[in-house]
């Protein structure tokens, strides 16, 4: 397996041990801001290639360099690793452990001499060796013993899926298999078939309420690199969490989104803490070093990531733009677009959010959306949206057109109103600015009607922008229709040029 890591003497054990404990101490922990996610955060230092990571009873597990660590954690928040002493009395080889829900058992993998992983159960933390059986499962060929890695249970305990090498009803390299908990022991392993598994490597799987995570290197969106997918599990009868009787390896196979993959990096190795709404999942995207590190997100599992690019009006892309989430009035979380102007906010789903883009002398854009999700089985779904902000620079000239429509009205169009709404948002949040206006209307050949129009379009102006603008802004209107001939073009031409000065 791409990433399977070998078991390592003590001595070098108690090396690493001591040199992690350093790290620890010296790597500062990364707060985290909300319970939505936004970027991927790169937890506290491990040494070499971390693997096996799992969230038992709230407490996260990593396997890392041939020794087992135990995360001291504030919510979701990393502060240090340690290396786990309740499994000492194990003995050697303990790579992966996790407990079966709604039971006292631990299941723990552990590696022979000759590489080969084998499950194992135990009733409690800290019992010895004797205490502990080896898992063999029922029916032909697997009862002698069936290689076991990275084993996860249903919600109520009653499925056990794991990766195994099997030669046997293969689809080849790593598969994932299941089995059910029949008549007080494991079932037959059944291949979970060839919409989940192919013929290179498919590990690491975990269950998310009536969800299938797993990492692949065989499927076409891979391009050779471990990728995280996840797949519906099929139930006969579903209450709350608990699944009964799967039908899986049928669903349809997601490619979970960037940023939990990325292009050209290994990511996979999933485990979500339910308690403190987290999830925890291994990269190699680190540009530092080719070794895989444990990275973390704070949010809930079966959302939405809302994602685009923000160009300014010459159609540049635009680093440093904030993306703001707001839910009834109150800021929810944010994100600054990249220097390929991208920016990703991960939502819940079915709400209604305003989403807010801003960036210093550009007009704040505001648009409202509901994060429905689509009726594609996934996991997690995409939502884009891609933004022109625009920018009004002080001693720019900025011309509206056709505020009034077509005719000879007096009042503003709903198109004209809609062009003004952000300019007043941009004026009301940089109130030390000037604005000098210049209104012309040739609607007709009559320069004398053109003039007065005009005016009394001005009227309609000066009244909408005192009824939105705060009081301290200084706003001055010209008729530009105003000379001995007024405006007499007859173009049909409505124009509002606007001027910022500082003040």
């Amino acid at each position: 397996m791409k990433h399977a890591t070998p078991h390592l003497p003590h001595s070098i054990c108690r090396i690493l041990l001591m040199t992690v404990l350093l790290l620890s101490m010296a790597t500062p922990s990364i707060a985290q801001e909300s319970a939505f996610f936004a970027h991927p955060q790169r937890s506290a230092m491990l040494p070499g290639n971390v693997s096996n990571v799992s969230v038992v009873d709230s407490h996260l597990y990593c396997f890392a360099s041939g020794v087992l660590f135990k995360a001291t954690r504030s919510g979701e928040e990393i502060l240090e690793f340690w290396a786990d002493t309740d499994f000492v009395k194990l003995g050697e080889g303990i790579e992966y452990i996790t407990q079966r829900p709604n039971s006292n058992e631990i299941y723990y993998t552990r590696r022979d001499s000759k590489g080969k992983s084998y499950l194992f159960c135990c009733t409690a933390f800290g019992t010895s060796d004797e205490d502990s059986r080896q898992i063999k499962f029922g029916g032909g060929f697997f009862n002698k013993g069936m290689t076991v890695e990275h084993p996860t249970f249903s919600a109520d305990g009653k499925v056990l899926v794991f990766a195994s090498l099997e030669k046997s009803h293969s689809e080849g390299g790593y598969d994932l298999w299941y089995s059910l908990y029949e008549n007080g022991q494991w079932a037959m392993p059944v291949n979970l078939g060839n919409r989940i598994n192919t013929s290179a490597d498919e590990v690491s799987p975990s269950i998310y309420n009536d969800w299938l995570i797993f990492s692949s290197n065989g499927h076409p969106e891979d391009n050779g690199h471990m990728s995280l997918y996840s797949s519906r599990l099929i139930a006969d009868h579903v209450i709350g969490d608990t699944v009964g009787m799967l039908q899986i390896g049928r669903s349809r196979v997601q490619r979970l989104p960037v940023p939990l993959n990325s292009a050209m990096s290994d990511d996979f190795d999933m485990a979500y803490d339910k308690i403190n709404n987290c999830g925890y999942w291994v990269s190699t995207r680190t540009t530092s070093s080719t070794d895989s590190q444990l990275f973390s997100f704070p949010g809930i599992l079966n959302g939405i990531f809302f994602w685009g690019v923000i160009r300014d009006r010459r159609d540049d892309l635009m680093p440093g733009v904030r993306v703001e989430a707001i839910q009834d009035g109150k800021h929810v979380c944010h994100s600054y677009t990249d220097v390929d102007g991208q920016y990703r906010l991960y939502l819940q789903c079915n709400q209604n959010y305003e989403i807010k883009y801003q960036l210093d002398n550009h007009f704040i854009e505001h648009e409202f959306i509901n994060t429905t999700k689509d009726g594609d089985e996934n996991l997690i779904s995409d939502f884009r949206r891609d933004i022109v902000l625009h920018g009004l620079l002080v001693g720019e000239r900025l011309i509206y057109n056709d505020l009034f429509g077509p005719d000879a009205d007096i009042e503003l169009s709903d198109f004209g109103i809609e062009q003004l709404e952000p300019l007043v948002r941009f004026l009301n949040d940089n109130p030390s600015l000037i604005v000098d206006m210049t209104l012309a209307n040739d609607i007709t050949t009559d320069g004398n009607f053109n003039r007065m129009l005009t005016q009394r379009r001005i009227q309609t102006v000066e009244n909408y922008l005192k009824e939105h603008l705060i009081p301290s802004i200084k706003v001055s209107i010209e008729n530009g229709c105003s000379g001995s001939s007024g405006c007499s073009d007859g173009t049909g031409r409505s124009r509002l040029t606007v001027v910022l000065r500082e003040k």
